[in-house]
């Protein structure tokens, strides 16, 4: 699992044009601290993986993350404009409601973007990420990653024929009580949820989607128990549509 596989679903060859800096400057090379938060959103996209959503209300901010958006910096993106790498997206929503989208890569290529947020001044906020994103999570359970519930994340998952249903561990930390597992943009996939004990050999819930719309996707609640591990298997398969699905965890 990594925070640092990640991309936009703006690609670097977006036309979404350039995101001006602060208000009241024409200078690119400047930070977003003056900003209060009300919403923040990092979209990931990458072909080969990496893809994933993570998205926090401002009061939901850890004091490390509130740092890390206070770091960041708009520059001048550079006239490159390479194919198929990874690409992200970042928008904020700050205290007035005003929006701001702005997206970067490692190569801060520009491909005709004015301005890009500098691929060194997101790492920080990257750091504090556990989202799982497409082709992270394992084929075998001894080798899945830990997720937690109620972090933002809606970890990625391949959706293809034939793909095998993959596992990850879930740590619903130092708060119990029921828990939903859902998933997101199902339309043309058979999906499953299945919910086991850590060890993954008592199965506890499940869940099933059809995929006939968007929103016909596998979906459970279950209680959890603080300090204790779970196991979840998620099985995703396109029928008429491929691409990938979203997992989100929250607490009820």
């Amino acid at each position: 699992m990594t925070a640092l596989v990640l991309g936009s679903l703006v690609g670097a060859c977006s036309t979404a044009g350039g995101v001006p800096g602060p208000p009241g400057t024409d200078d690119p090379r400047e930070t977003l601290a003056s900003l209060g938060y009300q919403h923040v959103t990092l979209q990931s996209f990458g072909y080969g993986g990496g893809s994933f959503t993570w998205e926090a209300p401002g009061e939901a901010l850890t004091d490390e993350q509130s740092d890390a958006l206070a770091g960041l910096k708009l520059i001048p993106g550079n006239t490159s404009c390479p194919q198929d790498i990874p690409e992200y997206s970042l928008v904020t929503v700050d205290a007035a409601g005003q929006e701001r989208q702005v997206g970067t890569n490692a190569f801060n290529a520009g491909c005709g973007q004015q301005v890009v947020l500098d691929y060194e001044s997101l790492k920080p906020l990257l750091a504090t990420l556990e989202c799982v994103g497409t082709g992270e999570a394992s084929t075998q359970l001894s080798a899945a990653p830990t997720v937690q519930a109620g972090d933002g994340c809606q970890h990625g998952f391949f959706s293809y024929r034939g793909e095998p249903s993959r596992w990850v561990k879930v740590d619903p930390t130092s708060v119990g009580g029921p828990h939903t597992f859902e998933l997101l943009h199902c339309e043309g996939k058979t999906t499953g949820l299945e919910l086991f004990d850590e060890a993954g050999a008592v199965l506890l819930a499940q869940g099933q989607g059809d995929g006939s719309s968007a929103s016909a996707c596998a979906k459970l609640t279950h209680p959890l128990a603080a300090g204790q591990r779970y196991a979840l298997r998620v099985t995703s398969q396109a029928v008429s549509v491929g691409g990938h699905v979203n997992l989100v965890i929250r607490r009820d």
